[in-house]
Order: C-alpha cells, then sequence, then structure tokens
C-alpha cells in the first residue's frame, strides 16, 4: 500500500466483502495431537524441506524437531501444503527451494514473521498473475518485492501472499517469500496475521486448505 488512497480503496472492497463467510470447518481430525511431525510431509513437502539450507536425507527428521520450534513447522507444514493445493490444481510447481523458515520471532517486525523465504520456480510470478480470483499484491510493507494475493473468501487481506523480488540477483531462480493472511483491517499488519497454528487461525486454514494430517493446536 503506497498511501491512504490505496487503503481507502483496500477497505472498500473489504467492506463489499465483508458479508461473505466461509463454510464452517471440517469435522475435527480423528486422534487429534498437538504437534506437527516430520512423517505428515508428503513426498512434495520432503522434497522441498530437503532443499533447506542444512538439511538433508540423513538428517531431516532430527533437524525438524531442532533446530525448527513448533512455529516453524506449522508455518512450513501448512504454507507449503496451501502452496501445493494451487501446484495440484494448476499442474505446475512454483517453489524451488527453501532458504529460511519464519515462526514467531518476537524481536523481529511484523513482515519478518511467520513467512517462509524461497527460490521460486522461473514461470512462478506469470503463473500466479493468470490464476482466476487471484490479483496484485500492495507490497506495502516489503520494499524492493511484488506479488499476488489470493483474495480467500473475496477478501483482498485473506489466503496465500506471494512475493518476488523485483530485481532478483538471478531473474532465472527469482528469490521472494510467501504466507498467509488470517486477519482483515489493521490486524493484518500484526504478527498474529499470519500464524498458522494459532487457534483462531488455524479453524480458518482447516476450513480454506484442509487440517494438517491430525494436528489441533494444543
Amino acid at each position: 500500500m503506497r498511501n491512504p488512497v490505496i487503503l481507502a480503496g483496500l477497505l472498500i472492497i473489504l467492506v463489499v466483502a465483508c458479508c461473505h463467510r466461509s463454510p464452517p470447518p471440517p469435522p475435527p481430525p480423528p486422534n487429534p495431537v498437538h504437534d506437527i511431525g516430520y512423517g505428515v510431509l508428503d513426498a512434495r513437502q520432503t522434497g522441498i524441506f530437503l532443499s533447506y539450507p542444512g538439511v538433508n536425507t540423513g538428517n531431516a527428521s532430527v533437524f525438524w524437531t531442532s533446530p525448527l520450534d513448533p512455529s516453524q513447522r506449522g508455518e512450513f507444514a501448512g504454507g507449503t501444503q496451501a502452496i501445493e493445493e494451487v501446484e495440484k490444481a494448476h499442474n505446475w510447481r512454483a517453489i524451488a527451494s527453501v532458504t529460511k523458515i519464519h515462526g514467531n520471532e518476537p524481536n523481529s517486525p511484523s513482515e519478518k514473521q511467520f513467512n517462509i523465504e524461497v527460490v521460486w520456480d522461473t514461470n512462478a510470478p506469470s503463473h500466479f498473475a493468470k490464476l482466476p480470483h487471484w490479483s496484485e499484491h500492495i507490497a506495502l510493507l516489503h520494499p524492493g518485492q511484488y506479488g499476488y494475493q489470493e483474495n480467500r473468501d473475496e477478501n483482498p487481506f485473506l489466503g496465500l501472499v506471494v512475493l518476488f523480488d523485483e530485481n532478483p540477483s538471478n531473474p532465472k531462480q527469482p528469490g521472494g517469500q510467501f504466507h498467509i493472511g488470517f486477519r482483515s483491517w489493521f490486524g493484518h499488519y500484526e504478527p498474529v496475521n499470519g500464524d498458522i497454528v494459532n487457534p483462531e487461525n488455524y479453524e480458518l486454514y482447516a476450513t480454506w486448505y484442509g487440517y494438517i494430517d491430525s494436528y489441533v493446536p494444543p
């Protein structure tokens, strides 16, 4: 958001969309657990995780537990599950590799928490730009980047946001990040907005993308 006029426009859009509500979340998973184990990752997610610096087939399950904390595990498992849903629906792959997983980092500003830094596939920006119901994201908090937003429930604040470096060092492998927004209005700019395993947020997450295996927040 580059100026107050743009903010006003977004708020008008939000007012128009305010009467649209998500369907109720699916029934709770059987035998719920309160942590996300490495074993819940599918083949695509495992392949992405193995691209993370310091991770290999010999230490992946240990690395998942430490140094990653529960907020990072939730961010990776939930975020990549949502991205994979897009990939499968449109028969292309967006992520080439992961470079950093940000969870709860209280000493960092909100835009530096609850997101996954990635190297994107060459064609990822053009693919996201063409997705139905998605639109351009106004990257006020992310100078030097541009991107697109999912507009879940016809709300410009909700759902996946994918960001790309405007001047990548390697144009064939642009860097960037993605996160999921769960809060509207000014709550969108608070750290909790992107926290997948926050109980209130996770209820929305399950409605949009399904549960992460049998996980429910403690």
